[in-house]
């Protein structure tokens, strides 16, 4: 026998005063709804109702269950009217992880336009190096993630959006390299390294790879785990070093750092989504279908 129920029946018989009128709005034989009251009076071990002739009213242990029920029943309401929001996706919490750049650069832009569209969910952010947010990923922090670079593991990714790198340096380094710099005369200027870990620095290390740069021929004066931290080192002049254009396009544009010539196209890197729909109620899938329209 259902507690709920019990209660459900108990109320019931309360509201109307009456057993045989609560048996006919609950569409319930009168023995039955006999049956819940004597079973939750042999519970709490105590009676619930006065009866007589005319019909029952409250005990004053009665009086106190009554005003219970109703506070479960409005709790009941809430919780069900909350399941069937998150269920429909108007409702709901995302937590989603991601890299420096999207989540610094891209994503606060993207959640606040969603947000206004969907003001009863919320959203938490973190933010961290590729490595570590797919880690967290895997022990199941995040419903959603989105990396600088495809995971390795047979984890389902798909590519959102697109990132210029750039090889940026200060006017004043620049002023030092001829007109038409060389790849050894730009590789002579101290060089800047973020954590091996960082999706900017393994697209980087890939371009290196392409140019035939190898670290290990390169005067690195300044190392760091962070975005900000390595933007400021590049207006410092501490160095040159390879950066994401979305990261710089202030600094770019007011002429603190300039973009280097090289002897390649421009390079490009992919920026991943990764999600699973079991980990998030019904308003992460329209999440997801948004940043996939704002691609």
């Amino acid at each position: 026998m259902s507690y709920f129920h019990s209660l459900s029946v108990f109320v019931a018989v309360a509201e109307e005063k009456s057993f045989s009128a609560a048996a006919k709005k609950l569409n319930l034989t009168q023995p039955t709804v006999s049956f819940h009251i004597d079973n939750l009076e042999k519970k709490l071990g105590c009676p619930l109702f006065i009866r007589t002739v005319k019909g029952v009213s409250l005990t004053v242990y009665g009086n106190v269950l009554y005003e219970s029920a109703q506070k479960l029943e409005v709790i009941a309401s809430t919780a069900e009217n909350h399941i069937r929001a998150m269920a429909a996706g108007s409702s709901g919490h995302i937590s989603i992880g991601s890299s420096t750049i999207p989540g610094e650069y891209i994503l606060p832009l993207r959640i606040s336009s969603f947000l206004e569209q969907h003001p009863g969910i919320r959203i938490s952010l973190h933010v961290d190096n590729t490595d570590n947010i797919l880690a967290a990923y895997a022990q199941g922090r995040y419903s959603l993630v989105i990396v600088g670079a495809r995971p390795k593991d047979p984890i389902v990714s798909t590519p959102l959006w697109q990132d210029e790198l750039v090889l940026a340096a200060h006017p004043n380094l620049v002023a030092k390299l001829p007109s038409s710099p060389s790849l050894e005369d730009i590789c002579s200027l101290p060089f800047l390294l973020r954590e091996s870990t960082s999706g900017t620095q393994q697209a980087a290390r890939s371009v290196m790879d392409e140019l035939g740069i190898t670290p290990d021929t390169l005067h690195i004066p300044f190392q760091t785990n962070g975005t900000e931290a390595y933007k400021t080192a590049l207006v410092q002049q501490c160095g040159i070093g390879f950066i994401s254009n979305l990261a710089i396009q202030k600094e770019l544009a007011d002429g603190r750092l300039l973009a280097l010539p090289l002897p390649i196209a421009r390079p490009h890197r992919t920026f991943y989504g990764i999600y699973d729909a079991t980990r998030a109620p019904s308003c992460l899938e329209l999440f997801w279908q948004f940043l996939n329209h704002q691609i």
